[in-house]
């Protein structure tokens, strides 16, 4: 007769797995506990697989106190999950084109690049040819593989303002690079624990970031926590670039 289990067999996976490092580090339940900070019992339960009686909290503290990283993967009929994901960055990505466009930037949406093999898009470019300002925006729903992430804001960094420069003629005197972020408790938790990355690779926060808008001097590194998807007038243009691949045309809203 097969055994009975409580929970999903991928929450027995991992039970499994949080006992078999356990034992590898020669650690008792009780060790673990208290690294972790919870009761042996909530280990216990934990190597029992029975992860729906703990918090997600809970559940990572104990699997890092054996040093293991723990990325939960959400599933939902199949590819509407996609479908709901590129929708959420859809509305994100408008949001701060027609923000920017408010405070008079002209905008770029999609703009694909290639240089010397190295390929990608920025969601969304800025250019205030009044200050001589070039905005290069990341915009992410949520924070996964943050090297992946600073990675590839890296290299547009790199890349995308030579490009503009050849291509259109913009030569900034002020590049400024934000990480925007639909706003969410976990996304404000994973900027926290990973405090003295963000303070390094974006020091500014979304004030500072919004200034920068407003008036943009001096180079700029920055986190944008966005909040609202509403429309907004806009002052400024929002196109695509014929000249660089992978932009698609987007026209401004007026409200």
């Amino acid at each position: 007769m097969p055994a009975l289990h409580d929970g999903p067999v991928d929450d027995l996976a991992v039970g499994r797995l949080l006992r078999l490092a356990r034992g590898r580090r020669r650690l008792r339940q009780a060790d673990v506990a208290r690294i972790a900070g919870v009761h042996q019992g909530t280990v216990s339960l934990a190597e029992r697989g029975q992860l729906g009686a703990l918090t997600v909290r809970t559940t990572r503290a104990i699997a890092a106190a054996l040093e293991i990283g723990l990325q939960f993967e959400p599933r939902w009929r199949g590819p509407a999950l996609d479908r709901l994901r590129d929708a959420g960055h859809a509305a994100a990505v408008e949001a701060v084109a027609a923000e920017l466009a408010q405070h008079g930037w002209d905008v770029l949406i999609e703009v694909g690049f290639s240089r010397y093999g190295e390929r990608g898009s920025v969601d969304v470019i800025g250019w205030r040819a009044t200050d001589c300002a070039l905005l290069i925006v990341e915009v992410k729903t949520s924070l996964v593989d943050l090297q992946a992430t600073l990675g590839a804001i890296d290299r547009k960094r790199r890349i995308v303002p030579g490009e503009l420069s050849r291509e259109r003629g913009w030569r900034p005197t002020a590049i400024g690079v934000a990480l925007v972020v639909v706003d969410s408790s976990t996304a404000r938790d994973v900027v926290a624990r990973h405090g003295s990355i963000f303070d390094s690779a974006f020091p500014s926060r979304t004030v500072a970031v919004r200034h920068w808008l407003e008036s943009p001097t001096g180079d700029l590194r920055g986190v944008w926590f966005l909040r609202a998807t509403h429309r907004v007038r806009t002052t400024g243009r929002i196109e695509s670039s014929p000249a660089l691949p992978g932009a698609s045309r987007v026209r401004p809203r007026r409200s």
